[in-house]
């Protein structure tokens, strides 16, 4: 029987989002590389009940076959949130199966709760400052707080805005100087910004903050409040608003271009995105702010699943799967089911484990689908490609859930292989 291994590395990361897809690479030695980004208007003529627009969708597909030939020999898993998390159930089964039958990857739509996770893995514990400490990441179409004391999540807020909220709302924007000033924009967006807690002084400014400060020339200044190789520089939140003045005002849109000249566009959305992080700043009395490149790879990188439902032949192949268990555990993810490891009746029709004793088979198998409900992902043991009975019922459940589906090897089974899914833990 083949051993099971933690997931490899290198491998590519695809971060799509309502406007922007960042590309990464996860390297063995646990370093993130940022590879490039391209600007894709997801949002344009976007229907929920039919999907994205035919042009935005074909870019997607041909920027993929474009990182398909560019990284051959690496693995590469595709994280799609803000703007695809709004797809009814309908459309969004029908773009899983149109991404997986022509790009052969699956696109992995993240919700809300687990794009903060990847957030918050990314940056907590970053910086030991003694106070409370406020994380802002803003997006297309979705801005996340995210309020940690003591290296604890205390408080989250998501909010329905991002950039592409504000450049709609202020066409003028993106003018060659901006036609709508700094201080309307930032005043339409603190109506939009709930209360917090407690008032931090400091706040990590993530998504690609760093390179865009060090592109525009922002005052940036050695950070002296901890040490982390990944935040070299932070920015007094005066100067930070001083700076954004210029930009509104005194620096042209082509000028912006021209710091990115192989994505000149993604500076279409350098005023919105300051004129958030202005605003998130006055609204809670911020002194400092530090920029941050770390983002969803980031966060993938340090741990990519929360909780995850275990299936297969538990007859034929339980040590297999007791051997995945106990790998997925010691990667702090949590295995929801089976939640024991010690079989009372290994191989007989219907496997119970110490621990079960007393339930019957349905309420076990009803246990069993309620943790596929709530898992970040099935994960489907299937050693030389072999998925029983059983096991089929669950990835078809899992399916008409939308859930994630990874295959630890190829299945045999040819229907399946037409599934968007996974192939390899």
């Amino acid at each position: 029987m083949a051993s099971v291994q933690k997931p490899t590395k290198p491998r590519i990361v695809v971060d799509v989002g309502s406007s922007t897809i960042k590309v990464h690479r996860l390297e063995e030695d646990g370093q993130v590389k940022y590879l490039k980004n391209q600007s894709i208007p997801f949002k344009n003529n976007f229907d929920p009940q039919k999907g994205l627009a035919l042009e935005n969708k074909q870019k997607l597909f041909d920027f993929v076959d474009q990182i398909k030939n560019e990284y051959t020999s690496f693995p590469i898993k595709i994280y799609a949130t803000a703007i695809f998390r709004k797809l009814e159930p309908l459309a969004k089964r029908v773009l899983l199966h149109e991404f997986f039958e022509r790009t052969r990857l699956y696109l992995n739509i993240v919700e809300q709760d687990l794009e903060n996770f990847y957030l918050e893995k990314a940056l907590v514990g970053k910086a030991e400052i003694g106070e409370p400490l406020l994380l802002i990441n803003i997006g297309g179409g979705s801005t996340e707080l995210v309020l940690i004391k003591d290296r604890e999540v205390v408080e989250r807020k998501n909010l329905d805005l991002g950039v592409g909220t504000v450049n709609e709302k202020f066409p003028g924007i993106n003018s060659s100087f901006s036609q709508v000033s700094l201080g309307e924009v930032a005043g339409f967006i603190k109506d939009f910004l709930p209360p917090l807690s407690s008032e931090p002084r400091v706040a990590f400014y993530s998504g690609g903050e760093l390179t865009y400060m060090k592109l525009a020339l922002y005052p940036l200044i050695p950070n002296l409040l901890f040490a982390d190789s990944d935040h070299p520089t932070l920015i007094h939140f005066s100067d930070f608003q001083i700076k954004n003045q210029k930009v509104f005002q005194a620096t042209t849109l082509e000028q912006l271009e021209g710091l990115m000249p192989e994505n000149p566009s993604w500076m279409h959305g350098a005023r919105g995105c300051s004129a958030i992080a202005q605003a998130i700043g006055e609204k809670y009395g911020l002194e400092f702010l530090i920029p941050s490149d770390s983002n969803l790879a980031h966060g993938v990188n340090r741990q990519e699943l929360r909780s995850i439902t275990l299936s297969g032949s538990f007859r034929k192949h339980l040590p297999y799967i007791l051997e995945v268990k106990k790998v997925v555990e010691e990667m702090d993810i949590k295995v929801l089911s089976p939640r024991f490891a010690e079989p009372k009746n290994p191989g007989e029709e219907f496997v119970v484990f110490t621990g079960e004793e007393g339930l019957s088979p349905l309420a076990l198998e009803r246990y069993h689908l309620e943790s596929i409900e709530k898992s970040d992902a099935l994960i489907v043991c299937d050693p030389q490609g072999y998925v029983g009975a059983s096991a089929l019922i669950e990835i078809g459940f899992a399916q008409s859930l939308g859930k994630r589906i990874i295959f630890t090897e190829k299945p045999e089974e040819f229907m399946l292989n037409t599934l968007p899914a996974e192939i390899g833990f």
